[in-house]
């Protein structure tokens, strides 16, 4: 928690945010580069302690994605393996969100402005507008096939 905490203080009063300000930021924070493009102008997928972190979109969409928690979903186990797995992945949402309430960074956290979700449908989410930036904590499951994931999304 204390990785997206440093990453979430050091980006709220930016402006604006841009593949290379967060590769900045990241390598600064003492991030490591996990895949990098030959030829890309910067890495786009970090780690650090477990977690991941993604660099997605071009600006003015440029966001920031940490994986903090992620469960691999057998389609082959069943409805209720999957409406199980996704309830411990909204339990683990709620869980981080009400540490950040708790947390330094919650008497700066306001309710957001506009729609954070970037038209994403989360299994649960809660948002918070800091300073310049927005910044979503949710589990998602993006397709059958895919991963449940539990993100912290810095924009």
């Amino acid at each position: 928690m204390n990785e997206l905490i440093a990453l979430v203080q050091r980006l709220a009063a930016e402006p604006q945010l841009t593949g290379e300000l967060l590769a900045a930021t990241l390598e600064e924070e003492g991030w490591s580069v996990l895949r990098a493009r030959p030829g890309a102008p910067f890495p786009r997928v970090w780690e650090k302690d477990g977690l991941t972190a993604g660099i997605q979109g071009d600006p003015p969409e440029t966001h920031l994605a940490v994986t903090l928690w992620l469960r691999e979903a057998d389609e082959d186990e069943g409805f209720e393996a999957l409406e199980a797995l996704h309830d411990e992945a909204e339990a683990e949402s709620r869980r981080v969100a009400g540490e950040l309430e708790q947390g330094p960074l919650g008497g700066e956290l306001a309710p957001p402005t506009g729609d954070p979700s970037r038209g994403l449908d989360y299994i649960h989410h809660r948002a918070w507008q800091l300073g310049d930036r927005t910044l979503l904590v949710g589990s998602i499951q993006q397709d059958s096939d895919l991963p449940v994931v539990v993100e912290a999304v810095i924009g």
